[in-house]
C-alpha cells in the first residue's frame, strides 16, 4: 500500500516559483554583466522583487551563486543519469555522458566564462563557490566512475582505474566545450561527441597502434 505525499501548500508553491525566477534572474544579469557588477540591486530588478525581498531568499550574492551553480550542476547530473539509463551498453552510456555534458556547457557557457573572467582568484566567495562546486563534481564524479566500472564488469570496457577514467573522459569533454566555445564555427554536435568518445575509448593512435 502506497502512503500519499501530504499535499504541499500554496506557500511553499510560491516559494519554490519566486526562487526559481530569482536564480533565473541572477543567471541573466551575470551573464550580462559579469559576476563583480552583478549587485542584488539589479538581481532584484530583473527578478521583478524588491532588494529587500531578494534577502529574505538568499543572505548575500555569495550564497545566491552558490545556489545558481549548485541547481546548473544538479541539472546536468540529473540529466545525464536520465539519458544513460534509456541507453544500451557501455559504449552507448558514455556517449550520452559526452552528449549531455558538452550540451549543458553550451547552454551555460555565458555564465561559466563570466565567473572565470570577473571573480577575483582566492576571495572567500571563490572559496565558497569552489567548495560548494566540489561537492556537486564529485558527485557526478562518482556517477560516471560506477558507469565505467560497469562496463567493465561487463567486459565491455577493458580494465583500468575507473576513477581516473572517469576525471579523464570529464577532461576531454571540458576541452571539447571550451573549443568549442572559442570556434567561430565549431563542428556540430554530433561530431565532437563523436571525436571526444572515440579519443576517449581509443586516443589518437591509428591501425593496429590502437
Amino acid at each position: 500500500m502506497s502512503v500519499s505525499r501530504p499535499a504541499r501548500t500554496k506557500e511553499a508553491v510560491v516559494k519554490d516559483f519566486r526562487t526559481s525566477e530569482i536564480l533565473d534572474a541572477a543567471r541573466r544579469v551575470i551573464a550580462d554583466v559579469g559576476y563583480a557588477d552583478a549587485s542584488m540591486e539589479r538581481i532584484a530588478q530583473k527578478a521583478g522583487v524588491s532588494k529587500g525581498t531578494l534577502y529574505l531568499y538568499f543572505e548575500n550574492k555569495e550564497t545566491l551563486l552558490v545556489r545558481t551553480f549548485e541547481d546548473g550542476l544538479g541539472e546536468l547530473i540529473a540529466r545525464a543519469r536520465s539519458a544513460t539509463q534509456r541507453a544500451r551498453g557501455a559504449t552507448a552510456k558514455l556517449r550520452e555522458i559526452v552528449r549531455t555534458g558538452l550540451e549543458h556547457s553550451a547552454e551555460s557557457q555565458t555564465l561559466f566564462h563570466a565567473i572565470r573572467e570577473h571573480s577575483p582568484l582566492g576571495s572567500n566567495d571563490t572559496l565558497l563557490l569552489r567548495t560548494a562546486l566540489q561537492r556537486q563534481v564529485e558527485g557526478y564524479l562518482g556517477f560516471v566512475e560506477n558507469l565505467i566500472e560497469r562496463g567493465i564488469r561487463a567486459r565491455q570496457l577493458r580494465r583500468v582505474d575507473s576513477r581516473r577514467a572517469a576525471r579523464f573522459l570529464m577532461e576531454l569533454i571540458r576541452g571539447a566545450s571550451i573549443a568549442r566555445l572559442h570556434d567561430p564555427m565549431p563542428p556540430s554536435l554530433d561530431e565532437d561527441v563523436d571525436t571526444t568518445l572515440d579519443f576517449f575509448l581509443h586516443g589518437a593512435g591509428a591501425g593496429e597502434n590502437r
